[in-house]
């Protein structure tokens, strides 16, 4: 029991500290400077799912992770405390969902209105009850999102947004594009596996029903309008509008969709569940620490201020520091990095970006490049379709990182870096007509290639050859054998390959001559 004591004394304050300041100070933050501030416009997903999910990680490795170090493990190994870090995480996760939820919901004004053309006379209102207004649904337009999903994109998600203009009188019709929108969405999931056609088949089934339910639609039975923020439901609405744009408007539209559901109840019980499950998991966690071990000399030497011992993910995250032999790597995995958090903040979707968002960043395809847009070939190296393929990607260039800077240098590594990648990107319109190309994958395979030509050099040591080339061969076997299931670009892995090779080789022989 005196052990535990140590431990909770030593470990607690730490750990209340770090989970509480990142749920209140992510919510104040928010509060603060984009709700009442509108400082920051952020995408309503970023604050209520993927901010939640990845922000917890700073923390605790830079802070808790140390004090956890005094718990002693069988095996004197580190998945213990990463057992812990996960107790964390999990805690703050689902804390802070919950309270960005109920910032989400319990945040605005409810103002009542007699017509839609007075919304604009009333600041920071979201929730509208609006005495006398029409909807037309004659000049009404839809836009159906798809995007796939699932670890192995074995889902089709048709998400449909109808939006319809609402007027203060329908006796007078516009003259021109409507600002206000009355916004109704429907959605349906499938399997991503069947055959085009049948795909085709269901989604037209889908659209059908759509349909059916928007003739019978009853506009005015509602609780009130929610006007919609920075978020995917109001970019699909938009992009609905947008189809009746003939050129670029730069008209900012007020898309209102109708709840149903009582005011006073929409926020529900969030508060006491943001506190329910901050509890739970604090008590998971302090249950937890009965089981491993106490280190004496390590508390006395945390108490000391004698410093850190070495720790790997701490490492980790100094490699995107740019220094020493990898200087090059760290400045490409934080462009790669800086672009994806870029693309994420201004709306694209972290995990199942689409088509279209993906080549508003610069996404390299046949059409688009050979009309003139050149630049894609270099741009699309930065571009990443999901978070899981930009980790992917990181671990592969990390690993390529360890072989080839430190044997050609900064200079050349970038060079064989740029070569490989533009090369891999023309590979992919040369082979694929309508293939929207991203990511880093072609210049990492020029890596690899370089790395397999330098194998014929004497840039290794001859004891250590065979390793590498196992390690390396079997990666790219795998990679290029995955490529052939299909939604990889192949053609963009081979030129890469290829063109490192040979780029690698002469800009290794230019020293060495």
């Amino acid at each position: 029991m005196d052990n535990y004591l140590e431990k909770l004394k030593h470990i607690l304050p730490t750990f209340l500290a770090v989970t509480l300041g990142t749920i209140f100070g992510t919510a104040l933050v928010r509060w603060g400077l984009s709700i009442q501030l509108e400082l920051i416009d952020i995408k309503l997903e970023i604050w209520e799912i993927w901010l939640p999910l990845i922000l917890p990680w700073l923390p605790m490795t830079f802070w808790l992770r140390q004090k956890l170090r005094i718990l002693t493990f069988k095996g004197d190994n580190d998945y213990g405390r990463l057992f812990f870090q996960f107790i964390g995480w999990g805690t703050m996760t689902s804390a802070m969902i919950i309270s960005q939820t109920y910032l989400t919901k319990a945040t605005g004004d409810l103002v009542t209105l007699k017509r839609p053309s007075e919304i604009e006379q009333v600041d920071k209102a979201r929730y509208y009850r609006i005495a006398e207004f029409d909807v037309l649904p004659m000049y009404g337009t839809s836009f159906t999102d798809f995007r796939a999903s699932g670890k192995y994109n074995q889902h089709l998600n048709f998400n449909t947004y109808f939006a319809c203009p609402i007027v203060d009188d329908s006796s007078s019709l516009p003259n021109s594009l409507p600002k206000y929108w009355y916004g109704v969405s429907f959605k349906e999931q499938i399997s991503n596996k069947i055959s085009t056609a049948e795909k085709e088949k269901r989604y037209d089934d889908f659209y059908q029903e759509c349909l059916k339910k928007m003739n019978s639609y009853k506009y005015h039975e509602f609780e009130y309008l929610e006007r919609l923020t920075n978020s995917e439901a109001r970019d699909g609405f938009y992009n609905s509008i947008k189809t009746r744009i003939s050129d670029e408007s730069q008209t900012e539209f007020i898309i209102l969709q109708p709840q149903h559901e009582p005011l006073n109840k929409r926020a529900g019980n969030k508060v006491a569940w943001t506190f329910g499950s901050f509890s739970i998991g604090l008590s998971i966690f302090l249950f937890s620490l009965i089981w491993p071990g106490y280190s004496k000399s390590e508390h006395r030497r945390q108490l000391q201020g004698k410093s850190k011992t070495e720790d790997d993910i701490v490492e980790m995250l100094k490699f995107l520091i740019p220094k020493g032999e990898h200087f090059a790597t760290s400045v490409i995995l934080d462009i790669n990095i800086l672009v994806f958090i870029l693309m994420t903040i201004f709306g694209v979707h972290i995990l199942y970006p689409n088509s279209l968002e993906l080549l508003e960043w610069g996404a390299n395809r046949r059409r688009e490049t050979m009309g003139g847009d050149w630049w894609r070939l270099f741009s699309s190296m930065f571009v990443h379709g999901g978070f899981m393929h930009l980790i992917l990607n990181i671990y592969g260039l990390w690993l390529a990182a360890i072989f080839v800077e430190p044997i050609l240098g900064r200079k050349k590594y970038f060079i064989l870096y740029g070569v490989s990648g533009v090369c891999g990107s023309i590979a992919s319109i040369w082979w694929y007509e309508n293939t929207i190309s991203v990511g880093a994958s072609g210049a990492i395979f020029g890596l690899y290639g370089a790395i397999l030509g330098l194998l014929l050099t004497n840039a290794f040591p001859k004891e250590g050859k065979r390793g590498i080339l196992t390690m390396i061969g079997v990666y790219v076997v795998i990679n290029l054998l995955w490529g052939l299931t299909g939604g990889i670009d192949n053609a963009a892995h081979i030129g890469g390959l290829l063109s490192g090779t040979l780029t690698g080789l002469i800009l290794y022989q230019i020293d060495n001559e």
